[in-house]
């Protein structure tokens, strides 16, 4: 993790806010994707106890997100919505501050790092790190999920499912053979399903969509599970 700025700096933070705005629309886009990445790990990490949500249960549980001292002023509730029992989504602005940096003058600048509350500053990198490290154990239960699925079937069939995409296949399971119906990763991107004769294989292609690259998530045979 890197320091703000130095102190003596002698641009403001708002000034450097601003020209961060004007550095054209890669900071921008990045700026976006830090907020959205924020507010998504704010809604995994956040627990809220009462039977329904409240602006003030919900203002309160963001505010404790890392140990941070927001100010409950830095929060605003602008609405709570797909509430039931279980789960609800509050659509919320938080004050957040952004640090940009540049190479050299004349250069565009970028963000380099976040900061919620008084933590200390993280920088983009780590944060999609962390990102993507969720999102890669999540996309790995969901294919385990999809190779027991694929094992039960095969117990009572004799069989593997005649199926050469995974809509065809969560066709065939669901809900007989797994009660999830499960077709993307955590990225958003379609579940690959291989038949490599006598067995299949698992893939998603990772936080790149591209197949055959470093991030690719693989699940070969059945996985190791056993029938359900």
């Amino acid at each position: 993790m890197g320091g703000p700025a130095n102190g003596h700096s002698k641009r403001p933070p708002e000034a450097v806010y601003r020209q961060g705005l004007a550095g054209g629309p890669d900071a921008k886009k990045k700026m976006k994707r830090a907020l959205h990445l924020l507010f998504l790990m704010a809604i995994l990490s956040s627990a809220c106890s009462g039977a329904r949500l409240s602006r003030d249960e919900a203002r309160q549980r963001i505010v404790e997100i890392g140990s941070s001292s927001l100010v409950p002023d830095a929060v605003e509730i602008r609405r709570i919505v797909s509430q039931d029992e279980n789960q609800a989504i509050a659509e919320t602005t938080v004050t957040l501050a952004f640090q940009f940096k540049r190479d050299k003058p004349g250069n565009q600048w970028r963000v380099a790092a976040v900061r919620l509350g008084d933590r200390d500053w993280i920088s983009l990198d780590e944060l999609l790190v962390a990102i993507n490290d969720g999102r890669r154990r999540e996309t790995l239960q969901s294919l385990q999920k999809l190779a027991a699925g694929i094992a039960n079937f095969r117990q009572r069939n004799g069989s593997l499912p005649n199926a050469t995409d995974i809509v065809t296949l969560t066709d065939i399971l669901h809900p007989l053979y797994m009660t999830d119906l499960i077709r993307e990763d955590a990225w958003g991107h379609p579940i690959v399903y291989e038949v490599t004769a006598p067995d299949f294989r698992l893939r998603s292609y990772g936080a790149d969509g591209l197949r055959g690259t470093q991030d690719d998530v693989v699940l070969p045979g059945d996985g190791g599970l056993r029938p359900q």
